[in-house]
């Protein structure tokens, strides 16, 4: 059984700063020996509510591999990265990453049902990285006081409701005897 730290990223330092079409980002990259882990919505939740703290306007994009281990994040990416982030070649996304996050600290969360925008803005961008081979998590408004789940306000079987076990991929790896 596999111990890793669950989502609490301990430095606010980005390790990089990059352009893309005239527009300045940053990208995060974790320590490799000590992983955050996104295993359910508390995490998720955890991690959200962590990164309200860190110098980003609108939004910070999570990458994360098929163990729900957050590989990069990137803080403000613009928004054709944001979309396209499966297709773009960047320095330093060389990671693996095949599920994202979205952590949007652009606007507070709604006291009641999201939106019909933001309803319509969580599934397009679902769709988006569904073309590109990629599982959107959620799209997560963040506030330092709360937070809210587009998935699960907006989708009728969330990723959240969903068991998941990363202990589990470490028997799909193995040969069978």
């Amino acid at each position: 059984m596999s111990i890793l730290r669950r989502a609490r990223p301990r430095s606010r330092r980005c390790a990089l700063h990059l352009t893309y079409d005239n527009d300045e980002f940053s990208v995060w990259l974790p320590p490799p020996d000590d992983p955050l882990l996104i295993a359910g919505f508390g995490e998720a939740a955890s991690l959200a509510l962590e990164l309200t703290d860190w110098p980003a306007t609108n939004e910070i994009l999570v990458l994360l591999d098929e163990r729900r281990q957050v590989t990069a994040m990137l803080v403000d990416p613009p928004p054709a990265v944001g979309l396209l982030i499966g297709e773009i070649d960047l320095p330093a996304l060389e990671v693996p990453f095949c599920q994202t996050l979205s952590i949007v600290v652009a606007e507070p969360p709604s006291d009641g049902p999201p939106p019909a925008r933001h309803r319509d803005g969580y599934f397009a961008l679902r769709r988006f990285h569904m073309l590109q081979g990629l599982q959107l998590l959620d799209v997560i408004l963040a506030h330092p006081e709360r937070v809210q789940s587009l998935a699960i306000a907006c989708d009728p079987d969330p990723i959240w409701f969903e068991d998941f076990d990363p202990d589990a991929l470490d028997s799909t790896d193995e040969p069978a005897a």
